[in-house]
């Protein structure tokens, strides 16, 4: 969505993009074929093949497949930095080809996967354009967790050669900025990393206000995104049965939402809480019918992975909520950037993992205001319109073809 969005505005700020992504690919993964919709007719895109285990299923129901798919997670060790990296030298030879062809400025690789990373640098090695490279996550620090020693040194020092081929780093959020800026390489200035936040596209959520509902309309809780084990439905569950249990009229009046694709263990859970009645799970939906419900819900849930590294999340969907102007509910680490951002809205509440209570109030709170309009923060939204960042991203562009 990020490279998406960058590629449709960067031609109002002078750019014209040349996009090389991947061909095939996350036959597992569902597809939202309107998202197509959203790349200009005329734009470039250039899609190699890839070697890589989402070209296979991951069902036994295709047996022949799901044994080579395997096969990647037995030599998982082996494929350096990640199993994508059969891409790097195809995409390299490509890129070679539309040097030449196009004569563009500057090279942009935006990662995970990092093996994009790797590709960008062998391009820069190839073609002599300057780099400007994208960390979307912290590389090195991001799954530490679950490395050996070696294979970390060994990706630590790829991380090096690759930011010391940079003329520019951008990242997401600042602590991942100020993480890649202390442990730059010789060569590279502090001024040369910038943050560039992920957003909303401006086209996808009007200004104006939805009408108001009637009094008798369910009031609506909505979550956008997958439910599994990191990110379980249990608090959300405990916290409706608080409610519930305070208020024991409101459950014939809310309907919650939960639009994404859930593990089993997910809705063992909810038919054991026993509020199957008052939760749908409508499973995968397109892009344009999720911003519908965004726009739509009385409550924007925002429910943060407990892992070790939620305090750095800056989890697109945040940015998406704020572009839909709906009142936000957020269970997560407080405080937290993501956290900040959310309270300064002016229409977001923030909660711990474990503070259920304050939750349950902060339903009350929605569900009694809920035929007032949220006051909004207008300023501290419009900080991440995506026409905007892709302003700031042109900045660097420039800067670096200057240089």
């Amino acid at each position: 969505m990020r490279v998406l969005r960058f590629s449709k505005y960067l031609r109002e700020f002078g750019w014209e993009p040349i996009v090389v992504c991947v061909d095939g690919g996350a036959k597992h993964e569902p597809r939202d074929q309107d998202l197509l919709l959203e790349v200009p007719p005329d734009l470039k895109v250039e899609r190699v093949r890839c070697f890589e285990p989402d070209n296979y299923s991951d069902s036994w129901d295709i047996p022949r497949e799901k044994v080579v798919r395997n096969l990647f997670k037995l030599f998982d060790k082996v494929l350096f930095p990640d199993d994508r990296s059969f891409w790097v030298g195809p995409v390299v030879q490509r890129v070679r080809q539309l040097v030449e062809k196009h004569k563009p400025q500057v090279i942009w690789a935006t990662a995970q996967p990092w093996s994009t990373l790797v590709a960008g640098m062998k391009a820069k090695e190839a073609t002599g354009l300057p780099l400007v490279l994208d960390f979307r996550d912290d590389w090195t620090t991001s799954n530490s967790d679950f490395r050996r020693i070696k294979r970390l040194e060994k990706e630590r020092s790829l991380e090096q050669r690759v930011l010391a081929a940079a003329n520019a780093v951008v990242s997401v959020t600042p602590q991942i900025v100020d993480a890649l800026r202390e442990r730059r390489p010789a060569g590279l200035k502090p001024e040369q990393f910038h943050l560039l936040p992920n957003g909303f596209d401006p086209a996808h959520f009007p200004t104006e206000a939805l009408p108001l509902k009637g009094p008798d309309e369910p009031f609506i809780l909505l979550h956008a995104g997958g439910l599994y084990d990191k990110r379980p439905v249990e608090p959300l569950l405990e916290i409706l049965q608080g409610w519930f249990q305070l208020h024991p009229e409101r459950r014939s009046q809310v309907q919650v939402v939960l639009a994404g694709r859930s593990t089993e263990q997910v809705q063992r859970a909810i038919r054991e809480s026993g509020l199957s009645d008052c939760i749908e799970m409508p499973g995968f939906l397109s892009h344009i019918e999720v911003r519908r419900l965004m726009r739509s819900a009385d409550v924007n849930l925002l429910m943060i992975e407990q892992v070790r590294s939620a305090p750095w999340l800056f989890t697109g969907k945040a940015f998406e909520y704020l572009g839909a102007r709906r009142p936000i509910l957020m269970l997560g680490p407080d405080p937290s950037p993501l956290a900040e951002l959310i309270s300064k809205s002016g229409f977001g509440s923030v909660v711990g993992y474990d503070d259920l209570d304050r939750a349950v109030q902060a339903l009350e709170f929605y569900y009694q205001n809920r035929l007032v309009p949220p006051a909004v923060d207008v300023h501290h939204v419009e900080e991440y319109d995506v026409r905007r960042q892709t302003q700031e991203l042109a900045k660097i562009l420039e800067g670096v073809v200057q240089a």
